[in-house]
């Protein structure tokens, strides 16, 4: 999973340039999808623009599920704060490619244990983007997120003790998190001028646990406002 993410940010670093490129070239061509009065349409994304960038904050409710019994269970509140910037991959419909970097607390309950894991990371999705003669956009999204922890601790509120999650042996006596998460992201978008909303749920893959014998993962509902430039 470390490799992965690695690799991810790298074809990243590489790809913005040459979308920032297309982004000086396509602005300026004719074969864009236009405005057809009366009709269902593709209009250009936020004021005309092919490019664009947002800020993001709201809720998570996040549980951990799998074999591991000490942590699976209900959900847990925490929050989610980034920004993202979305590129136009193609002049011939309104689907646009969208990653960034945020903060969020993941993690959950269970009996008398509370995990509570954060995480930085980096959402890779595809968005189509409608808009209807309201001016309202829709933006149903796909695609996945990386993800790298930077803190977390459980708790045991029976023996009223607190140990750091991302060990492979906990001070508690139970098998920590690994720190790389990663998975398959599904939500819907709405936005109206520059103010935006989404509702997006995060389907963990990744094994995050250190145990030879169990497995987990992070499954997180984000509830998210924002606003787009």
């Amino acid at each position: 999973m470390k490799k992965l993410f690695t690799l991810a940010m790298i074809a990243l670093m590489a790809a913005l340039p040459m979308m920032a490129q297309r982004h000086n070239y396509t602005s300026s061509t004719s074969n864009r999808y236009d405005y057809e009065r009366g009709h269902s349409r593709w209009i250009r994304n936020y004021y005309g623009k092919d490019m664009y960038f947002g800020l993001r904050i709201g809720p998570a409710f996040s549980h951990v599920s799998g074999d591991a019994i000490n942590y699976a269970g209900s959900a847990k509140t925490g929050l989610h704060l980034g920004g993202v910037v979305g590129f136009e991959i193609t002049n011939r419909a309104p689907v646009f490619f969208e990653t960034g970097l945020s903060y969020v607390n993941k993690g959950g309950k269970s009996n008398n244990w509370t995990t509570s894991l954060s995480y930085i990371e980096m959402p890779l999705v595809f968005k189509y983007i409608y808009y209807t003669d309201m001016g309202l956009s829709i933006h149903p999204l796909f695609g996945g997120y990386l993800a790298v922890g930077v803190d977390g601790s459980i708790k045991d509120y029976i023996t009223k003790t607190k140990a750091g999650a991302f060990a492979k042996e906990t001070k508690l006596g139970v098998p920590g998190f690994k720190r790389f998460d990663g998975g398959l992201r599904i939500g819907c978008g709405a936005g109206f001028s520059m103010f935006y909303l989404d509702l997006c749920y995060d389907i963990g893959l990744a094994n995050i646990s250190h145990s030879d014998y169990e497995s987990s993962s992070n499954g997180t509902f984000y509830l998210n406002f924002g606003v787009n430039f």
